[in-house]
């Protein structure tokens, strides 16, 4: 007997039906063959312990769906041991080493002009859309090689474009390289968003209008205290502690940035804050709307610097409150930004990108540190020894020219007027040097030009961040947990050590999905792996290598 079914019933089951067959189509969409955005996300100075020793306060759509929803590189490294800002952004840009891309540090010394160089500084161009200062005449003609922003442009014939954007120049322009579609910085003096005659003669009219809501003046006048209350801050260091250097020597929540700001350079101070990280954030959501990126055929690519974390980090070290603060609410901003391109690009038609630059080491003044074997590098009185030491061995002469950055530049005149080869007189250094306190590796140019380093890894990392028409003589590694004296940072972060070289790396959207890769990588095949993933060729210096099974 044949049992009617109502015909309510039977569209119910239809329905259903097409629900279960078509339900994967209904929730997700395939991923064209190429993403059409890509964002570079740089937190600078962002410890990969980070992710883990803050991740009870972090939200379900920050971090943690990176981490989660996302393909996590876990055993991610920069590969060369002077992790200086510049070298590290360059090297990020560049898929090679600062052996090879010549930025050895932020300054290095130019024995033709017995002067400091910096890294972008330029007198031949001029800062567009804002007064002329000398801080912001900058190009990147010291960066040797292209980057991936540049041949995404080239290879596309202009119509792909590449953006870069950080609160301070020097990150965005090594970000960008020779050629971008924009590259901008904060202007400390007046708060607005500007770039160098080297890219572009005038501001888009959009950001002209951006910069006019004087975002810049309403979080500068903001007071920073904690997110939630200190008492939940138990993953840090007590808010007191003595080492920190602070905002005008104030290392105690909260912080009233109208009093604390400079005059001259009132909106500095955002530099040294999160409210510089939301501000980077409101920006980049800014430009993604009014230059359409990602809704073209073509790539496009955005390159974020967040570069506040840096600066809280010099002056509170990576064990503080304000660190602790600081990532908490870069949770949020991430949160947003994450939701926003998911909502105006389409997760399957974006990739995004989580990385840090360096590192960062636990300051030797710490309280954490005093059961360690850590202490203070102090160069002017090594520095001392050595030229006597030297005297004694080779005669009486003024031997070191310079010294910088844990590298000693010597006197080739002096070694000339003695007779000896240079390959003489480093060997006799390194020897001494590895001597004194403190010191764990010293490295003569000689050998780093002569020999190839597969066995000793920290000889190798050293190779790496050698440079023969830029870097010193000799070349220093402190022992582990040791850092050189400064007045200006509570920690270091150019050692080729865990702490400094260990950082995050995420992908996120287009074709990838929840996945832990345990393959060692490195820094510099970021962009080797986003030339395959964008059908491009590599930039011209790049030596990084493919990740296997990085998308599915």
């Amino acid at each position: 007997m044949r049992i009617a079914v109502p015909f309510q019933k039977n569209f119910a089951i239809f329905l259903l039906s097409c629900i279960f067959v078509n339900g994967y189509a209904l929730n997700t969409v395939t991923p064209p063959e190429k993403p059409k955005l890509v964002v570079l996300f740089v937190v600078e100075q962002m410890r990969y312990e980070y992710l883990e020793r803050f991740n009870k306060h972090y939200v379900s759509g920050g971090f943690k769906k990176l981490m989660y929803d996302g393909t996590q590189c876990i055993d991610a490294h920069t590969n060369f041991a002077y992790g200086h800002s510049s070298s590290a952004f360059a090297s990020i840009a560049t898929g090679t080493t600062p052996a090879r891309h010549g930025i050895i540090g932020n300054t290095w010394y130019n024995r033709n002009s017995h002067s400091q160089t910096h890294c972008v500084a330029d007198a031949t161009y001029f800062c567009v859309g804002g007064k002329q200062h000398e801080e912001y005449q900058v190009s990147a003609k010291k960066l040797i090689g292209s980057t991936f922003g540049e041949e995404l442009m080239n290879q596309s014939f202009g119509r792909s474009r590449s953006f870069t954007i950080s609160l301070d120049p020097q990150s965005a322009v090594l970000c960008s390289g020779h050629k971008s579609s924009g590259t901008f910085w904060l202007d400390e003096y007046s708060g607005n968003w500007v770039t160098s005659s080297y890219y572009n003669p005038v501001l888009p009219a959009w950001l002209s209008q951006f910069n006019a809501k004087g975002l810049a003046t309403i979080y500068s006048n903001r007071t920073w205290n904690t997110f939630q209350p200190i008492n939940k801050y138990n993953e840090s260091a007590p808010d007191n502690a003595k080492y920190e250097i602070g905002l005008r020597n104030q290392t105690t929540f909260p912080y009233s940035l109208q009093k604390l700001k400079d005059r001259y350079k009132p909106y500095k101070i955002l530099k040294t804050t999160p409210f510089g990280n939301t501000y980077v954030k409101d920006f980049a959501i800014e430009l993604i709307e009014k230059e359409r990126l990602g809704k073209s055929d073509c790539t496009d690519f955005l390159t974020i610097a967040i570069t506040a974390t840096e600066e809280i980090g010099n002056k509170f070290g990576c064990l503080s409150k304000e660190i602790e603060d600081t990532y908490i609410r870069l949770d949020f901003e991430l949160m947003f930004l994450l939701n926003y391109l998911e909502t105006h690009i389409g997760k399957e038609n974006f990739v995004f990108i989580l990385t840090s630059n360096h590192g960062m080491s636990v300051s030797a003044k710490s309280e954490t540190q005093k059961s360690t074997n850590s202490g203070i590098f102090k160069p002017t009185e090594s520095m001392y020894l050595l030229d006597k030491y030297l005297d004694i061995t080779f005669g009486e002469d003024e031997w070191i020219e310079h010294y910088q950055n844990l590298q000693i530049y010597l006197n080739k005149k002096a070694i000339k007027r003695h007779s000896n080869t240079l390959a003489e007189v480093e060997t006799a250094c390194c020897d001494f040097l590895t001597k004194l306190t403190g010191i764990q590796n010293a490295v003569g140019s000689s050998l780093l030009s002569n020999h190839d380093f597969c066995t000793n890894e920290i000889f190798k990392l050293l190779d790496n961040s050698y440079n023969y028409e830029r870097s010193g003589d000799i070349l220093l590694t402190l022992k582990p947990n040791w850092e050189e004296q400064s007045v200006e940072t509570v920690g270091s972060h150019i050692s080729p050590y865990n702490y400094d070289t260990h950082v995050p790396l995420f992908w996120y959207g287009w074709k990838f999905d929840s996945k832990i890769i345990t393959q060692p990588v490195e820094i510099t095949d970021i962009i080797v792996n986003l030339c395959q993933i964008t059908k491009i060729s590599r930039p011209n210096m790049a030596n990084g290598k493919i990740i296997d099974n990085l998308i599915k």
